[in-house]
């Protein structure tokens, strides 16, 4: 058994396809190429792969990652050239390595996400001043939501509503760019298994608390990267 690690980009087109095609995509693929993927055992045999964090619909990303287990040796190289002529335009593999079939899930290992996220302002605002407000957001010492959970009891399901403090989920947020309405901003938020935090909440606060008017339909979230403990890249 054999374990290959792979960093991809999810852009154009393909960032409309949800986390269960993606899987189904890269099953495919991997049969069309000919890898020597191996399966699990058991009554429904599926392909040994895991993916770091799951992303959402709409979202792009540079660096989405996923481990492939081999039942046969392979060249990382030809690895990658061979998946790579046969993945869909929007989806191809920038990096892949050996890693030991008992190295750490990529889910155990994710513990933060960088993000570029662009929304358009309603009226504009002097870029002093809207980094001035942000500063104020990462002054808070409470950012609270109310999220719904759905938990059993007996034979049904009820809609159970918490309130949830996501300020230590935004490890940092700063002003990339603002230019007339458009605003780029970007942020570094928790992520895997210490919990996830999407893009376009935070945003939504940031507008609530700092009395910000934005079209939410101009939203468009970019991820920059998936990192560690030590904030580096998952291939290191």
């Amino acid at each position: 058994m054999f374990k290959i690690r792979s960093k991809f980009y999810k852009k154009g087109d393909m960032v409309f396809i949800s986390h269960l095609d993606l899987l189904r995509l890269f099953e495919r693929a991997m049969r069309r190429a000919q890898i020597p993927i191996a399966y699990s055992q058991g009554f429904n045999p599926h392909p040994i792969m895991a993916f770091a964090t799951a992303l959402s619909i709409g979202i792009s990303s540079d660096a989405e990652y996923i481990d492939l287990t081999l039942y046969e040796n392979m060249d990382e190289q030809v690895f990658k050239e061979k998946l790579n002529k046969v993945l869909p335009e929007g989806l191809k593999l920038v990096d892949s390595k050996e890693v030991p079939l008992k190295e750490a899930s990529l889910m155990s290992i994710v513990k933060s996400s960088s993000y570029l996220v662009r929304f358009l302002i309603e009226d504009e605002i002097n870029k002093n001043i809207f980094e001035e407000k942000l500063k104020d957001f990462e002054n808070l010492d409470t950012i609270i939501i109310k999220k719904e959970k759905r938990k059993r009891k007996g034979n049904r399901w009820i809609n159970n509503v918490q309130e949830v403090n996501i300020r230590e989920s935004i490890k940092t947020i700063e002003l990339a760019n603002i230019d007339g309405k458009e605003v780029l901003v970007r942020m570094k938020l928790t992520a895997g298994e210490v919990g996830n935090i999407k893009p376009e909440i935070v945003v939504e606060e940031l507008a609530n608390h700092e009395n910000i008017n934005y079209n939410k339909d101009s939203l468009r979230i970019h991820r920059i990267n998936l990192l560690n403990e030590a904030e580096e890249d998952l291939m290191k």
